[in-house]
C-alpha cells in the first residue's frame, strides 16, 4: 500500500515540474498576490481628495480647514461654487466635499444661539472610504467646535462633563491591516490548495489515464492520499512563506505559539484540500475543475466573514457560513496571531474544521468508488 502511494506521489511531482508554466505560477503566484493585496490594504484610508467650499472666509473657517488637514484623512483643495462640488464628485476627482456656510464664525462664537451647520458630502459609491470620511469628519467638527467654545468662554468647559477612557486590546493602533492581511493569507492559501487539488483527478480523466489508474490495485483511498500529498506540500510551503511575509514584512504581530499554528495550519490545509479533490472527482476536464473551484472559493470568501461580518448576516446565512472551513480558520488564525490564544479559546472552531474535513473526504472517496463501479 505505502509503495503504491509513494509511486503515485512521485508521479505527481514529476508531472508538476515538467510544466514550465504551472510550477512557477503555483510557487510564486500566491506570494506575489499576497504582496500586492497586503501592500495596497495596509496603508489605511487617508489623504482623500476633498473639495472645500468656504463661503465664510474667516479665521474660524480657516481653523476648521486646518483641523481637517491635521487629521490626515482629507487632502483639501478649494472650489468656488456648489455646482463645482457636484462636478468634482460626479467625475470622481473628489471623494469628499465640505461646505462652510456664511456666518460660520459668528454663529460659532455665539454660544447662546444655534450651532453652525457644516455640510459634508461623501461619495457613497466607495463605501469603505465614505464611512471613514464620515466618521473622521464628525470627530473633526466636534473636536474643533469644543476647542473654540472653551477658548471663547472658559465656562463652556463645563458643557462637556464626560471623559471617555478608551482602551483597545490586541490591536492597540487600530490598524486595519492587522485584520485584513491575515484574512488574505487564509483565503489565498485555501484557494491555491483547492485549485491545485481540483486539477489532480480531472487531469487524469482529461488525458484518459484515470481508467488506467482505476484498473490497477490502487484503491480509492490510496488514490486520494497520493493525489493529496503534492497539493498539501505546495499549500503548506506557500503558507509558511506567506506567514513570514505577513509577520516580518508587514509587521502583523505574532503573539501565539508557532508550533501550535504550524500543526493547525496543516490540519486546515488538509481540509481545504478535500474541497479540491471532491471538485476534481466530479469535473470532466481541468477547465471545468478550475471554474468550479473558482466559484466555490468566491462563495467561501463571502461566507468566511472576510468581506462582510458573519454576525451581521441573516440567521439562515449565518448557518450556511458554518459549512465553510475558512470561516472557522480565520477565527483560529487571528486568535493565535493577535491574541496569543490557545486551544481552550477556539476548540469549537477546531472541532468544526475537523468535522467538515471528515465529511468532505468521505464524500470524495464515495464519488471515486462510484466512478470505479460505473
Amino acid at each position: 500500500m505505502l509503495n503504491r502511494i509513494w509511486q503515485l506521489i512521485i508521479k505527481e511531482f514529476i508531472q508538476l515540474f515538467r510544466d514550465r508554466l504551472m510550477a512557477p505560477f503555483v510557487l510564486l503566484g500566491p506570494l506575489t498576490e499576497l504582496l500586492m493585496i497586503a501592500w495596497s490594504t495596509s496603508q489605511g484610508i487617508d489623504h482623500l481628495p476633498t473639495a472645500v467650499l468656504d463661503l465664510d472666509q474667516s479665521n474660524a473657517s480657516r481653523g476648521l480647514i486646518t483641523a481637517m488637514v491635521n487629521s490626515e484623512t482629507f487632502d483639501p483643495y478649494f472650489v468656488a461654487s456648489f455646482d463645482e462640488i457636484t462636478e468634482e464628485i460626479d467625475r470622481g476627482r473628489a471623494l469628499v466635499a465640505w461646505t462652510i456656510p456664511r456666518g460660520f464664525q459668528t454663529q460659532l462664537l455665539d454660544l447662546s444661539g444655534d450651532a453652525p451647520a457644516v455640510q459634508v458630502i461623501v461619495d457613497g459609491a466607495d463605501v469603505v472610504a465614505a464611512q471613514t470620511a464620515a466618521e473622521v469628519a464628525q470627530g473633526v467638527v466636534a473636536s474643533y467646535g469644543q476647542q473654540v467654545a472653551v477658548q471663547s468662554s472658559p465656562a463652556a468647559a463645563g458643557l462637556f462633563p464626560l471623559d471617555v477612557s478608551l482602551r483597545v486590546w490586541f490591536n492597540e493602533e487600530m490598524k486595519e491591516s492587522n485584520y485584513m492581511i491575515p484574512s488574505e493569507l487564509g483565503f489565498i492559501a485555501a484557494a491555491i490548495t483547492a485549485m491545485v487539488a481540483s486539477m489532480a483527478i480531472a487531469r487524469e480523466r482529461e488525458l484518459g489515464t484515470l481508467e488506467q489508474l482505476m484498473v490497477t490495485p490502487l484503491r480509492s483511498v490510496e488514490l486520494v492520499i497520493g493525489k493529496s500529498v503534492m497539493a498539501v506540500a505546495l499549500g503548506y510551503t506557500e503558507f509558511l512563506l506567506m506567514l513570514g511575509m505577513v509577520v516580518w514584512l508587514f509587521d502583523v504581530p505574532m503573539r501565539g505559539s508557532y508550533p501550535l499554528l504550524m500543526v493547525l495550519a496543516l490540519l486546515y490545509m488538509l481540509v481545504e484540500l478535500g474541497w479540491g479533490l471532491m471538485i476534481s472527482a466530479v469535473a470532466r476536464t481541468q477547465m471545468q475543475a478550475l471554474l468550479i473551484a473558482f466559484a466555490v472559493i468566491m462563495v467561501m470568501i463571502i461566507f468566511s466573514g472576510y468581506a462582510f461580518p458573519v454576525e451581521t448576516m441573516p440567521r439562515f446565512m449565518q448557518i450556511i457560513a458554518n459549512f465553510f472551513p475558512l470561516k472557522h480558520w480565520l477565527v483560529v488564525f487571528r486568535s493565535i496571531l493577535l491574541k496569543g490564544a490557545g486551544v481552550s479559546v477556539f476548540w469549537r472552531e477546531l472541532l468544526a474544521i475537523a468535522g467538515l474535513g471528515a465529511a468532505i473526504y468521505t464524500g470524495t472517496v464515495l464519488l471515486l468508488r462510484r466512478r470505479r463501479l460505473q
